[in-house]
């Protein structure tokens, strides 16, 4: 018996935020259970970094994670931050797509599901609760608040189950979390390893693990300079689309679309908004609400025949190859290593993007497989680690595409190196909402490539001197051995005494000049 459209739609029914990822957590990144306790680390260490530093404060971050069954764990994770004020606890913890990041900045999340997907993963696979304690400044006064809540997904809000003022000493927030269903693992995608990484791309922060095992690492910060916030961008106009116009003109205060153009774009002048009018023969004066979708497709494709300066990078706040190599170094004591930051470009035509890069060799430099060091590439995105989907990523095609024989490593699996690569941009593309691989775009892939030949050319230096000063030694260890038995044995067959011949030594063997000149060369690298 066939039914009647009405009764088909009577079961019509419209999911909140919370619902759609409840059902779809694998779009949150949590699939797998490795791969689930990673994503819980990077949301809470990336929203605490993110509050430190637009706090002016130097970020240390305590997290503890305690095993209470197989697959069973809780986590406690505290950093000294600003605090969350009580009123928005929820909304940061139980509001799905709720932030201040839906903005055209350079940021290490831009989604507003961090916290909040943490809290559904834990809710889903425990049923209990989220314990949260924040310290914060109300005028002069620090105030604390311990909160117990529980995100209810039909509404995309928090249900608070009990709330108490808390004695704080000072500012930050504390969250409590218990999870299942998760795995702990010393692998290149765990925890530990995220944590590692992680102090190298942001070498201002201080980070304190307690593992399931009870071991304690200290993972210090090797630099006091907390990075400068970076500024809001407007879009350029070679990166818009038909859409982003319309939905500008259904939302803006302008009166005219010829305001809206000079107001919302960048590189978009009077004179500029008079060449687009010439162009389509549309008239820019008429109120942004009467522009028609076919007109916003003609504006569009006239900016892609025009020219416009490249966009603003004031935006963009790379790391810096000074403090690259200071996390290089403090969490891997190379025996060498190189790092540069490139100039701004752009893909697409109208998105800004720099392109960070560090290479080490030797030292702790590369990961431990068996008994052997192989290769190890790190990538990150606006200071974030990318520890997921390293085939599918155009930092891992770029890296491939080098002929690394030419600067001196035969097999980049099995060498003992770590090159470390950061794209910075307003709008990173990625290829998935988990967000853990970048799109492979060309322009993107040019400037990964002439980073890293750029700093592996450093590199190529240092293993020459270091083969030729180790061919060096072996002569000298030949000669060393054998000229002395020839000099006393010619003493006595001339009946003679032996001669002083430690300065004809040196000369024949060229050893003080030679390591004198393999010094110059590491230091000029450096």
């Amino acid at each position: 018996m066939e039914r009647e459209a009405a009764e088909l739609f009577e079961e019509f029914k419209e999911l909140t935020a919370s619902e759609f990822f409840r059902r779809n957590k694998q779009m949150l990144g949590f699939s797998g259970k490795i791969r689930s306790l990673t994503m819980v680390f990077h949301e809470l260490i990336t929203n605490s970094l993110d509050a430190a530093e637009e706090a002016g404060i130097l970020p240390e971050i305590k997290i503890d994670l305690k095993r209470l069954d197989k697959d069973h764990y809780i986590l406690r994770h505290t950093d000294n931050g600003p605090g969350i004020p009580e009123r928005y606890i929820t909304k940061v913890y139980c509001t799905m797509f709720a932030g201040s990041k839906f903005r055209n900045i350079q940021s290490r999340g831009q989604q507003g599901l961090g916290c909040s997907g943490c809290v559904l993963l834990s809710q889903m696979t425990t049923g209990k609760p989220a314990k949260v304690v924040s310290g914060y400044m109300e005028g002069d006064q620090l105030k604390g608040v311990e909160m117990t809540f529980k995100m209810d997904v039909k509404t995309n809000k928090g249900l608070i189950l009990e709330r108490k003022a808390a004695d704080v000493q000072s500012t930050g927030v504390s969250i409590e979390l218990h999870f299942k269903d998760v795995s702990y693992s010393l692998s290149e995608q765990g925890a530990y390893e995220y944590i590692r990484r992680t102090i190298i791309g942001n070498p201002h922060a201080k980070i304190t693990f307690r593992d399931p095992t009870g071991h304690k690492y200290i993972f210090n910060r090797a630099s006091d300079i907390i990075p400068p916030l970076p500024k809001e961008v407007l879009p350029h106009p070679k990166g818009v689309t038909a859409d982003d116009l319309i939905f500008m003109a259904k939302h803006t205060d302008k009166r005219r679309f010829r305001s809206l153009l000079t107001s919302n774009l960048s590189r978009m002048s009077a004179k500029r908004v008079n060449e687009v009018e010439k162009v389509t023969g549309i008239d820019l004066n008429k109120r942004p609400k009467d522009m028609k979708w076919d007109e916003a497709e003609e504006i569009v494709e006239t900016f892609a025949k025009m020219d416009f300066m490249a966009p603003p990078t004031s935006g963009l706040i790379p790391i810096g190859k000074e403090q690259i190599e200071k996390g290089i170094r403090e969490i891997l004591n190379p025996e060498f290593v190189a790092t540069t930051t490139r100039k701004p470009k752009t893909f697409r035509g109208g998105v800004s993007f720099i392109i960070e890069a560090g290479i080490a060799y030797g030292g702790d430099s590369g990961r431990m497989v068996g008994d052997q060091r192989k290769a190890e590439i790190m990538r990150f995105a606006n200071r974030v680690p990318l520890a997921f989907d390293q085939g599918s990523c155009a930092i891992t095609e770029a890296l491939k595409s080098i002929d690394w024989k030419r600067y001196g490593i035969r097999d980049l699996d099995n060498a003992p190196i770590t090159v470390f690569v950061n794209i910075i941009s307003t709008n990173v593309p990625y290829l998935s909402t988990g967000k853990q691989s970048v799109a492979p775009e060309p322009d993107i892939l040019h400037e990964v490539r002439q980073a890293t030949m750029k700093i592996a050319r450093g590199m190529q230096k240092y293993l020459r001197s270091k083969k030729a000063a180790k061919e060096e030694a072996m002569r000298a260890k030949v000669f060393e051995s054998l000229v002395p038995v020839i000099i006393r044995e010619a003493a006595v067959l001339a009946e003679k005494d032996v001669p002083e011949y430690d300065t004809v030594l040196a000369k024949v063997t060229r050893r003080a000049k030679y390591e004198e000149v393999v010094q110059e060369d590491v230091v000029q690298d450096e």
